[in-house]
């Protein structure tokens, strides 16, 4: 996931780029950009949440009912394999990009917080 939504992240860099150089230093510039990275990356967290969650809901279904008779032991266990590969990628995933989330946040509170202390603006 992380890599099919490289075209968004560059786009997204691309309206920060422009803001900044079409408004000079104006921080509203750099907060709706880092607004849209986050918007971004919170969008596909919740994509890799739900796909995380589609497997779980398939292992509970796969325990509560009967093994399938169709094809052989080994090809279940690879399968089986490449199932657990796949949800430990969704998780490793899945940390990276709430840790994204949750840096971006935090970057705009900061630029907030330093914008309120710079202009005296009262809280």
């Amino acid at each position: 996931m992380v890599t099919g939504c490289a075209p968004f992240f560059l786009l997204a860099l691309a309206g920060v780029a422009l803001g900044s150089w079409v408004f000079g230093s104006h921080i509203a510039a750099r907060l709706l950009g880092l607004a849209g990275l986050a918007l971004f990356l919170l969008y596909f967290a919740l994509l890799n949440w739900t796909a995380q969650a589609r497997i779980r809901l398939r292992r509970e279904e796969k325990t509560g009912g009967a093994p399938g008779e169709s094809g052989g032991a080994r090809q279940e266990a690879r399968s089986e394999e490449a199932r657990g590969e796949w949800a430990h990628y969704l998780r490793a995933e899945g940390w990276i990009l709430w840790l994204g989330v949750g840096v971006l946040l935090a970057v705009i509170l900061l630029l907030v917080l330093r914008v309120r202390q710079k202009t005296g603006f009262p809280g």
